[in-house]
């Protein structure tokens, strides 16, 4: 489990009370809101997950069976709606998620070591992932039947006090049997195979160097300097392959950071202001307030 520190990771401890997650150690988590297993009202469940934004410590795969659920990551806003799975990577912000009243879905989440053996999901490098971000994979109906009953397979074995011995080697068979399932029913599925341009693997390396130093580092030379790259010739990528600018998504991923502990309640404005390696807390609530529009303390 991740050091609770800073914007919150979506794991296990996330979880309301009455979610219906498993989890195996820190190799997978598995939840559900089918049948008798509903995780709480909708409204219950969109307060819950929409209060605070959220970093994925791992990577993410929701087959919605019915219904719609939107959600935006890294800014930018999707819709999974009946006999879609979404793979989200890790290291992503989710900001916002909203169920609908008739959604019904399967929710998983492993460690980047642990994917599913998913042919065109698991042989790209990370990067990859980094750039695309959330892939939508729209399944055909009679797969996504498949895909439900093995999942209560490996929920079964999962929750099962007497599997003791191989109970890990049998549910990760579940889960790439699963992978495969998806892979073979996915009507849209991209080619992640495919060479990766010059340009997309600039962003990507230029996303997981923010996500990986933005606490200590908001200058750009830095990440020009990470990238080998001209700070010019990295800003005028970064803005036209994602319509933002460098320095933009620095400040929204300290911002959102800065967000989640002040709400949180366990940060004082100076804990934040020292967490996020601010020179001092006056210097930090000119920064919050020029972006939010509010001081710090008026945001808590």
């Amino acid at each position: 489990m991740m050091k609770e520190r800073g914007m919150q990771s979506m794991n296990l401890s996330m979880m309301p009370v009455y979610s219906t997650a498993i989890s195996l150690e820190d190799k997978m988590m598995v939840m559900d809101n089918l049948g008798d297993r509903l995780i709480g009202e909708p409204d219950e469940v969109n307060h819950f997950m929409g209060r605070f934004p959220m970093k994925l410590s791992s990577t993410c795969m929701m087959i919605v069976l019915q219904g719609k659920v939107r959600f935006n990551v890294n800014f930018r806003d999707f819709v999974a709606e009946g006999n879609t799975c979404a793979v989200i990577s890790a290291g992503t912000i989710i900001e916002q998620v909203e169920i609908d009243d008739q959604a019904r879905f399967i929710f998983l989440s492993f460690s980047q070591k642990n994917l599913p053996s998913m042919t065109n999901i698991k042989q790209h490098n990370v990067h990859r992932l980094y750039a695309l971000q959330v892939v939508l994979l729209h399944l055909r109906p009679a797969h996504v039947e498949l895909l439900q009953t093995t999942y209560q397979v490996l929920r079964s074995i999962l929750i099962d006090p007497d599997f003791n011995v191989g109970r890990e080697e049998a549910a990760f068979n579940c889960i790439n049997l699963m992978g495969s399932i998806i892979e073979q029913g996915a009507s849209n599925q991209p080619d992640l195979s495919a060479k990766v341009s010059r340009k997309d693997d600039i962003v990507a390396r230029f996303l997981q160097c923010v996500n990986d130093n933005y606490r200590e580092h908001r200058d750009l030379g830095f990440y020009a300097d990470q990238l080998c790259l001209s700070l010019k010739y990295m800003s005028h990528v970064v803005y036209e392959q994602t319509g933002r600018h460098p320095s933009r998504w620095i400040k929204d991923y300290v911002i959102l950071d800065a967000k989640t502990m002040l709400r949180s309640g366990r940060y004082t404005v100076q804990q934040v202001a020292d967490e996020l390696n601010f020179p001092n807390q006056s210097f930090f609530g000119k920064y919050f307030k020029e972006a939010v529009g509010i001081s710090p303390k008026k945001w808590k």
